[in-house]
């Protein structure tokens, strides 16, 4: 019986111990309790269990903006007893003022408990005292709070601290459901205001909304440390100096301003002049902007917010002179006051009669002359007209919202209208495909004519020969006959080398227009003959005899061709689709420079030399 109890007993402390150990939590704690606007928070998370998990700190984002984060282990052992403790150390920035919640934080498959702060609004005393050596300005760049989605939202922001600021640090600019660009460097510079002497820096920037409703532009916070006891702090900004003063003054200057300091912080001089200093913290004022949606009398087909827009044409300088089955390129310039690049919508290239279009892909870019931000899309287009006569290529038409007069507007690229003049090598009423490419190149008659139009058939004999002697008549047909031979066989000769060294003169454009026009009919066969053939025209030194080769020595566009390639031969082929060797031919393909001589190996050539 007894034994029966101590089974019990046993079984009971260890469900005790289990229990101890299922019940372990982690711990999150704050550096204080009281909080001000402005004032950094120290959240600390404890735990003793060895675990190798990571905190989750995604619910912290929702009200904080996480600064930075540290982590430490720790082992203690006393009385031969070892006590294991891991922490984790976050800077946090409170988002908005008022009572806030530090969530439950998740490790592994311990939890903390949530905490919960106010952040309260700094004491009248404590923002009079800091306004007198540090402020921070901040405003927008519109005459009302009301905006476009889209549309530029010019921010200024600018840091006004005295030689009392030893240290300080800006806070991030945030908005969500923005893009923000600043424009340019920060600019540095002094002022004087209420008598006192002020350093400056400003930085400006352009909020875009890509959200209608509310905006919510958070103040920038400026934290840091101001020095007690400076007998200069308090000075008017004009007055005489003795020399000593002066140098004191200077070196403070250089000691306290921030540009000199690692990121606001650390200052590279010593606190020689300062002695004491105590922390601050100053805020600029929030700014709510009301984002309007796109207008329901905007009819275009891509919504465009701008001040201005202007494009340029590169043929207004330089006009194209057309010939069927050559290419030429068209180069479109579009600027728009007030966008990026990026939110700038692709351009619609409508497509003329006779003429093939190959746009590019649009390359974007921003820029900025230090006040506003200037969208910039640069678009090629390739043109190639299948057939010789009038051509009408049609204007190019934009809508866009001009955010000034708040009405929508339409920028024009005239219309061209031009003349395509013949091919050089083609039948300009048929096309690529139906010209016959090879005639240049088989038309070997007159060579093969040449040697025999010198020679005559003796088969006539006059009637004086026949009456002097049937000997010497026959005697000269003879030597007639075996001359004939003679020179029958020289001729056939000629006319062989000759073909043999014939020069194939084809036009590549040429080539390369036959290949385009595969590649838009899905003919695998047509256009592997002619990516050769035009590959054996571009580079006349490079052995290539197949697609093999061709794709061993490129150094762009191998995936394209050997694509092409297996369509061609391999087993579970499926269907040929030339779009991708259209846009590699349209792009360029270069060989690799420096390549080794390729071996001529795996698949046998289309079409053999």
């Amino acid at each position: 019986m007894y034994k029966k109890y101590l089974i019990k007993f046993t079984f009971l402390i260890a469900l005790l111990l289990s229990s101890h150990v299922a019940w372990a939590t982690a711990k999150a704690f704050l550096n204080q309790t009281t909080f001000y606007e402005g004032d950094p928070i120290t959240l600390t998370i404890e735990t003793d269990n060895k675990t190798n998990a990571q905190p989750d700190f995604t619910p912290l984002q929702r009200n904080f903006d996480i600064l930075g984060t540290s982590t430490s282990s720790q082992i203690n052992i006393i009385n031969g007893r070892s006590s294991f403790k891991k922490s984790w150390i976050i800077e946090l920035q409170p988002k908005i003022k008022g009572k806030l919640e530090i969530p439950a934080i998740t490790i592994g498959k311990e939890s903390t408990a949530p905490i919960t702060l106010t952040i309260a609004d700094l004491p009248p005393e404590i923002k009079a005292e800091t306004s007198k050596h540090v402020m921070v300005e901040s405003n927008i760049g519109t005459n009302d709070n009301e905006t476009y989605v889209q549309q530029q939202i010019p921010y200024t922001v600018k840091l006004l601290y005295d030689a009392s600021m030893v240290s300080g640090e800006i806070s991030p600019l945030n908005v969500e459901n923005a893009v923000i660009e600043q424009l340019g460097d920060e600019k540095r510079y002094q002022i004087v205001k209420a008598g006192k002497r002020f350093n400056v820096i400003e930085k400006n920037f352009v909020i875009s909304p890509e959200k209608s409703g509310k905006l919510h532009i958070p103040p920038t916070v400026v934290t840091g440390r101001l020095a007690l006891n400076n007998g200069q702090q308090n000075q008017p900004a004009r007055r005489r100096m003795d020399p000593t003063d002066f140098m004191n003054s200077f070196f403070d200057d250089f000691r306290n301003d921030p540009f000199f300091n690692d990121s606001f912080g650390g200052s590279l001089f010593s606190n020689r002049r300062i002695g004491q200093s105590k922390p601050f913290t100053a805020t600029s004022k929030a700014i709510d902007v009301n984002v309007l949606p796109v207008p329901k009398e905007f009819s275009g087909k891509a919504w465009l917010p701008a001040e201005a827009i202007s494009i340029q044409d590169s043929w207004r300088q330089s006009p194209p002179e057309l010939k069927v089955g050559e290419p030429v390129t068209r180069t479109l310039v579009l600027q728009a006051k007030g966008l990026a690049g990026s939110q700038i919508p692709e351009i619609t290239i409508p497509k003329p009669d006779g003429m093939k279009v190959y746009p590019e892909t649009a390359k974007t870019e921003t820029r900025t002359d230090g006040k506003t931000v200037y969208g910039i899309q640069e678009l090629k287009i390739t043109y190639i007209p299948n057939k010789k006569g009038k051509v009408s290529i049609p204007p190019i038409k934009i809508d866009w919202w001009n955010v000034k007069s708040k009405q929508q507007q339409t920028y024009t690229v005239p219309a061209w209208n031009l003349n395509v003049a013949p091919g050089s090598a083609i039948d300009n009423n048929a096309t690529v495909d139906d010209a016959d490419l090879n005639n240049n190149t088989q038309d070997t008659d007159s060579t093969e004519e040449a040697p025999q139009s010198e020679l005559k058939e003796p088969t006539k004999q006059s009637a004086s020969g026949l009456i002097i002697g049937s000997v010497i008549a026959g005697t000269g047909l003879i030597i007639a006959l075996l001359a004939y031979w003679w020179f029958k066989r020289k001729a056939a000769s000629v006319a062989d080398s000759n073909t043999q060294k014939a020069v194939i003169k084809v036009d590549p454009n040429e080539i390369k227009t036959a290949l385009l026009r595969a590649c838009d009919n899905n003919d695998k066969h047509a256009a592997a003959k002619y990516l050769l053939q035009w590959a054996q025209l571009t580079w006349p030194d490079a052995t290539i005899n197949n697609l093999g080769a061709l794709a061993a020595r490129v150094a762009n566009g191998k995936e394209a061709i050997q694509a092409l390639e297996r369509s061609l031969y391999a087993s579970d082929a499926q269907q040929w689709h030339g779009q991708a060797l259209k846009e590699q031919v349209m792009q360029g393909i270069q060989l690799e420079k420096d390549q080794a001589p390729v071996r001529q190996a795996g698949l046998a050539p289309l079409y053999p030399t």
